[in-house]
């Protein structure tokens, strides 16, 4: 946040303060965006949680501005520049990460009993997938788990666990917004990155937005859900989990029949349905 106050004392002191509500950008204005421009580039380096992280700032100071047409302007054009940054990185980054996940489906996608995708988990899918690409996390983990946590409902559920169920963290039920959204979905992938970090000697771990083998997703589902860690290996106390509704060809034979579907057959399902729909 420090960066963005410091880039809005910027904004303020190249533009000054406007005295009325009607406003036309001037050539002036284009050349001072030029340097804004430039000046952000510089910090954020292209980095993409960097640019996500200046587009949420810029959209809390807005209402701030509101009454200055003239800083409004070029705020919103910097979020604009940002967007347009962040989108390219992410469809080069999803054209070329299509054929790996293609081959993961051609390994996995199989023996699961058909999951109807037209449900919740799609209402929001460009944010779950901003916020997954920022943090290069696979959008269809972060779908599967909250579909597992919480049905991929929009509300705050009554026990005050979020959607994501985060027990470590202390949350309210009142009514759910979109920031409050945005943010279980930072804590989901902020505390599943930080149970790999206490594990990392212990267990397997490849997970990034491009890419993900079986093992990672056990060890995900595993460390998520409170299993027992011993050595090197996870101990699979609680398989439902992880495998409902899914018989694969290999040696995991369990399956069961339940209302809600499980990790893997979810994230399977979801991966075929990004793939068809969104690369």
């Amino acid at each position: 946040m420090k960066k963005l106050f410091i880039l809005l004392a910027s904004i303020l002191s190249l533009v000054g303060l406007s005295e009325t509500y009607a406003y036309t950008p001037t050539s002036q204005d284009m050349l001072t965006l030029v340097q804004l421009k430039d000046t952000l580039d510089q910090i954020n380096s292209w980095n993409v949680k960097d640019m996500r992280s200046f587009m949420t700032q810029i959209k809390k100071i807005q209402p701030m501005v509101a009454h200055e047409p003239r800083v409004s302007y070029l705020l919103q054009e910097l979020h604009t520049h940002l967007y347009w940054q962040f989108s390219t990185e992410k469809i080069k980054t999803k054209i070329s990460s299509k054929s790996g996940w293609n081959e993961f489906l051609d390994l996995y996608n199989t023996g699961i009993i058909e999951i109807d995708m037209e449900d919740k988990c799609f209402w929001r899918y460009n944010t779950l997938d901003n916020i997954s690409f920022a943090n290069n996390f696979p959008t269809a983990l972060t779908i599967a788990i909250r579909y597992r946590e919480s049905h991929c409902g929009y509300y705050l559920p009554k026990n005050g666990d979020w959607p994501f169920q985060i027990l470590t963290k202390d949350y309210w039920t009142w009514e759910i917004t979109e920031e409050i959204f945005t943010e279980s979905v930072q804590d989901f992938i902020d505390f599943s990155r930080s149970k790999f970090d206490r594990y990392q000697s212990r267990v397997h771990q490849n997970i990034t937005y491009t890419g993900i083998d079986i093992k990672s997703i056990v060890s995900h589902s595993a460390l998520y859900n409170w299993w027992y860690v011993s050595g090197d290996a996870v101990i699979p106390n609680a398989p439902k989990y992880l495998y409902e509704w899914y018989v694969p060809y290999n040696s995991w034979q369990y399956a069961s029949w339940t209302i809600r579907h499980w990790v893997l057959p979810k994230f399977i399902k979801t991966l075929e349905y990004e793939i068809n729909n969104y690369y």
